[in-house]
Order: structure tokens, then C-alpha cells, then sequence
């Protein structure tokens, strides 16, 4: 009995830990070039829509402590270059579903594609990063 007590408090414990770690992550420094590469899973230089669509339903369920299948205000402003809250809640529910969500990173998504290819360069992912309010 005492082994499985401590497996299942050694697993409490790592579960708390790797959920401290993505908050911290979030919080802490953001590296876009870092972002960047991790999106870019084809490695072709460049982030398309579907890469980005992939990264987006990541960062939301990894932003969503709760588990409740929303971002609230709190967890939204976490998120690096989250622009403003009240844009993104369409229905003024004070929350995100995965929906807003990407509706208003694609919106972001256009907004740093400069030169219209459908794809985000490093060189626009860094800038669109670095003209956000920290």
C-alpha cells in the first residue's frame, strides 16, 4: 500500500511541476526565434497556416490552467502578443473559446505577414513581436 501512495504522489508531484514550468514559460521570457523554430515543424524556413494552426491549438490548451476549455482574461494576457482581450471575445462572455481564439491570432497572423505570401519569415515574426506592448 505504501508503494502505490508514494508512486501516486510522485506523479501528483511531476504533473505540478511541468504545469509550473508552462505557466513559468509563459510568463517569463519569450523567445520568437525559439517560437518560430518550434512552429516551423517542416523546417522550410517559414510558418504557414497550418503550422500555425497546429501551434495555436497548443498554446491554448497549455494556457488554459484550469481545464475548463476557455482562456480567461488572466490566462489570454499571459500569452505573448495577446492584444487586446475585449477584441478577441466576440460574445462578450468574458472568456475564449478555442474558436476566438484563433479567429483573433489569425487576424494576427495577417496583420505580420508583410508581403502577403500567406507565410510568416522569421524577420516578420520578430518584428511583429518586438512592435508589441511588453
Amino acid at each position: 500500500m505504501r508503494l502505490v501512495e508514494t508512486a501516486l504522489l510522485l506523479v501528483a508531484v511531476t504533473l505540478l511541476l511541468a504545469a509550473n514550468r508552462s505557466g513559468a514559460e509563459q510568463a517569463g521570457s519569450y523567445d520568437p526565434r525559439a517560437a518560430f523554430a518550434e512552429t516551423d515543424t517542416n523546417k522550410d524556413g517559414a510558418i504557414d497556416l497550418e503550422e500555425f494552426h497546429v501551434r495555436l491549438v497548443e498554446v491554448f490548451y497549455n494556457a488554459d490552467g484550469d481545464k475548463d476549455g476557455f482562456l480567461t482574461v488572466d490566462e489570454y494576457e499571459r500569452l505573448p502578443y495577446s492584444g487586446d482581450f475585449k477584441d478577441a471575445d466576440l460574445d462578450g462572455d468574458k472568456r475564449l473559446s478555442l474558436h476566438e481564439f484563433v479567429r483573433i491570432r489569425y487576424r494576427q497572423f495577417e496583420a505580420a505577414d508583410h508581403n502577403d505570401d500567406g507565410e510568416l519569415s522569421i524577420d516578420e515574426v520578430v518584428e511583429a513581436y518586438q512592435g508589441q506592448p511588453r
